[in-house]
């Protein structure tokens, strides 16, 4: 299909992707940014024209509110790639990735459409590379698994586990000069583009091989970061939030893959529970880059979303949380659901995405997500002037949150719900909870430290 125009290229892409009708007003808003609302609804018009004859059929339908695009009936390289990963058929997968997401293409005059094209593009590379890994890592045939595993390094080249599993597989070649080139190639790499040297593991590896010893096969999870992470889990809980990410740093330093991910996941947490939106993001999206599945890939979306919506950034932040929910109901997982479900009612202020999020929650027995469910569903109640529901479920989220040992959100309930006992005329109660607030939120972060997006936490 040839296009007339870059707008309609950015829009068949867009619905194509997200495979979600989309208000017209929005696609407006995102293509003709500068334009007035008439000036903008009317490029859209002349873009749909161009669209349904460059399609030749019906699978574009608009009407005076949404567009929605029938890709059943076209063939989507991204939805492809996508269905090979989640079946298995790896091999598949990683030759029908051509090229970057929609390499060489952008809107200058749209920045929005230019940053959801950048983390898609950022997306897929991290899907491509986690299943080149997962191929050179499984490959039985050493030639296929090597051509594997350098295409691994060359879309993760700064990824150590890549550098180490060629390193491997050369060496098990014979190729010793190889094997230790590739490791000379990474430790330039490192130095040239983080400053920093190989890790233990690496250069351990590397000794190994020059001692002509059979190279040690990569472990998926070394002992050593389970502690760590394990403390920075209970640094995070207490809110010594520096302690924690210096425990996940340890962690993820010495680990790969999946459970890197894992620990890149929970490191753009504290920084998102710090308002450190950029350091945040960095984290999430380096998670993405080892995510192993859609159903971890919808968590970290979904959080994501989250963290861009307290940024400002509404339009990304309504992206990232429809993308989990697609992720989500792809996998079929409850926990990736009610967190897509929760987040999608802190942007829409609708409670049946809350209420759906607290019954998931609640059935699968997940604590973390409950209380933030109740505690959303409570918010979304006061507003609409149910204070006593709004109350009930308030104290239930802070009875269970105590019961975690989650210090900042436990202060962040206590200040919600001395809102809610003044909006109700509970003065004494309310100035109690206020108290009890005031201190928890004093002993989180730094000490001495005024860190005031700590203190503003509502809703999560």
């Amino acid at each position: 299909m040839s296009m007339d125009t870059r707008k309609a290229t950015a829009l068949i892409a867009y619905l194509a992707v997200t495979g979600r009708p989309q208000a017209r007003d929005t696609m407006a808003v995102m293509l003709w940014p500068d334009a007035d609302t008439e000036r903008a609804r009317g490029a859209l018009r002349r873009t749909l024209s161009t669209l349904r004859t460059g399609l030749d059929g019906d699978e574009l339908r608009a009407d005076g509110l949404q567009i929605v695009l029938d890709d059943g009936r076209l063939d989507v390289d991204v939805r492809r790639f996508r269905a090979l990963v989640a079946d298995g058929r790896l091999e598949e997968a990683v030759a029908a990735y051509t090229g970057d997401f929609l390499s060489g293409f952008s809107l200058k005059d749209s920045v929005e459409f230019d940053a959801w094209q950048a983390t898609q593009a950022e997306q897929l590379r991290g899907e491509l590379a986690g299943a080149l890994g997962r191929l050179a890592l499984s490959t039985s045939d050493v030639a296929s698994a090597i051509v594997h595993a350098r295409r691994w390094v060359n879309v993760d080249p700064l990824h150590e586990p890549a550098h180490r599993a060629l390193m491997r597989l050369l060496a098990k070649t014979g190729d010793r000069s190889a094997a230790l080139r590739q490791y000379r190639d990474c430790a330039h790499l490192l130095d040239r583009e983080l400053g920093v040297t190989p890790l233990p593991e690496t250069n351990a590896l590397r000794d190994a091989i020059e001692r002509g010893e059979e190279a040690p096969e990569a472990h998926s999870r070394p002992a050593a970061p389970t502690v760590h992470e394990t403390v920075g889990d209970l640094y995070t809980l207490h809110g010594d939030y520096a302690k924690a990410i210096a425990s996940y740093a340890s962690a993820s330093a010495d680990s790969a893959g999946p459970a890197r991910a894992a620990v890149e996941h929970k490191l753009a947490n504290v920084h998102h529970r710090r308002g450190e939106w950029q350091e945040a993001e960095r984290h999430y999206r380096a998670a993405l880059l080892d995510a192993d599945g859609p159903a971890f890939r919808a968590r970290v979306s979904a959080d994501w979303s989250l963290a861009v919506h307290r940024a400002g950034n509404q339009a990304h932040a309504t992206r990232l949380a429809q993308e989990a929910l697609a992720l989500a109901e792809r996998a079929q997982d409850d926990r990736a659901l009610a967190q897509a479900h929760n987040i999608l009612g802190i942007l829409t202020g609708q409670k049946a995405h809350l209420e759906r999020a607290l019954a998931i929650a609640e059935r699968i027995g997940d604590t973390s997500t409950r209380v933030a469910a109740l505690n959303n569903l409570a918010l979304a109640c006061g507003r609409a002037g149910e204070h006593a529901r709004a109350i009930a479920l308030t104290e239930t989220a802070l009875a269970a949150c105590h019961e975690i040992g989650d210090r900042h959100r436990e202060a962040a309930l206590h200040n919600n719900l001395a809102d809610l006992l003044r909006s109700a005329g509970r003065g004494e109660d309310a100035m109690r909870h206020l108290k009890r607030a005031v201190a928890l939120f004093a002993a989180i972060g730094e000490s001495g430290a005024m860190e005031p997006e700590v203190w503003k936490l509502v809703e999560w």
